[in-house]
């Protein structure tokens, strides 16, 4: 089993809908890569629109891309990526922020093209592994992305709905990814293939480990009745794990999940989070100094244990290899 830490390189606190961009989030990335080093672990960045126009970022990506410390691979804002069109929830930044799935087919094409030029021309590479920013995926986006060259994506989110996450107002909402596992599968469609590593994300308490029907049933229907809701607050609160630190992570939690894995006998195990996040005050989940620390320290003890059980980290690029 790999492990893959994918991090979402995108401008300050994208959840303030309808915000001036800015990615001073960017300055903070070095320490973050530096503990990376340390632990010979190799972050995949993928990277907004916002991120190619950065120049503190097309100069530090470009250098860990050149010694093989990372890889730089592309994340689609459809609010920041031209071209956009005058209407709600297709201009630039706008308060809507939709979905790549909600797209037409001929701005999907021309927003995926432009990313992928984007990159290519600020960091030298061109990129081949891609995240859907909100996740926005489906064999649409996929059939594009083969296209344009690209071999792995990593936008499916197994055991979450996003439906009545609202995009555009036109739109339908975000992907319903319930019924995805966390294993890897290949996408084949009129243009070719590509592969989807899923990001992680487990239930890791029985029976839910052993009845992923059940496990759904109490992830998608609790709303639907007093008494699931009562079993799940008080039984599987936390479930199901996502690979993802926050300041409520224990490490004993991410150990539950690789034993998961372990036992699903899964190849790849995805970790991610948002470059804001390594910025005090750039996320709702990291506000200030002293949680980044918190955050630094988890991150270390997590890295410090796959060294010790013999995991190894690859980019994304590298599970098609």
């Amino acid at each position: 089993m790999k492990f893959l830490i994918t991090i979402d390189t995108e401008a300050d606190n994208q959840w303030d809908h309808g915000i001036d961009l800015n990615t001073k989030n960017i300055e903070h990335v070095p320490r973050f890569q530096v503990l990376c080093n340390r632990y010979n672990i190799k972050p995949t960045y993928l990277v907004t629109t916002e991120v190619c126009e950065n120049e503190f970022a097309k100069k530090i990506f470009s250098q860990y891309s050149i010694a093989g410390q990372a890889e730089i691979g592309a994340h689609l804002h459809s609010w920041t990526t031209p071209p956009f069109v005058d209407k709600e929830g297709y201009k630039y930044n706008d308060p809507f922020h939709a979905f790549a799935t909600e797209m037409p087919d001929n701005l999907l094409i021309e927003k995926l093209k432009n990313l992928t030029s984007q990159i290519e021309s600020s960091f030298g590479t061109r990129p081949v592994s891609f995240r859907s920013g909100r996740y926005g995926f489906d064999e649409r986006v996929a059939k594009v992305l083969i296209e344009l060259g690209y071999k792995v994506d990593s936008s499916v989110t197994p055991f979450t709905n996003w439906k009545n996450c609202k995009g555009a107002p036109s739109g339908v909402g975000g992907p319903d990814f319930m019924h995805k596992t966390n294993t890897p599968y290949t996408i084949t469609t009129t243009s070719g293939s590509i592969l989807e590593v899923p990001v992680t994300i487990l239930p890791t308490k029985w029976p839910l480990t052993h009845n992923p029907e059940l496990a759904r049933y109490l992830f998608q229907k609790v709303d639907d009745s007093f008494f699931m809701r009562a079993v799940r607050k008080l039984m599987f609160a936390n479930q199901p794990l996502w690979l993802r630190p926050n300041k409520s992570s224990k490490i004993e939690n991410f150990i539950q999940i690789i034993n998961e894995a372990k036992r699903l006998k899964l190849p790849f195990i995805v970790m991610m989070f948002h470059s804001s996040e390594l910025m005090p005050g750039g996320s709702p989940y990291w506000t200030n100094e002293k949680e980044i620390e918190i955050l630094y320290r988890f991150l270390e003890e997590f890295f410090l244990f796959l060294q010790d059980v013999d995991i190894e980290s690859i980019t994304l690029s590298k599970t098609v290899i």
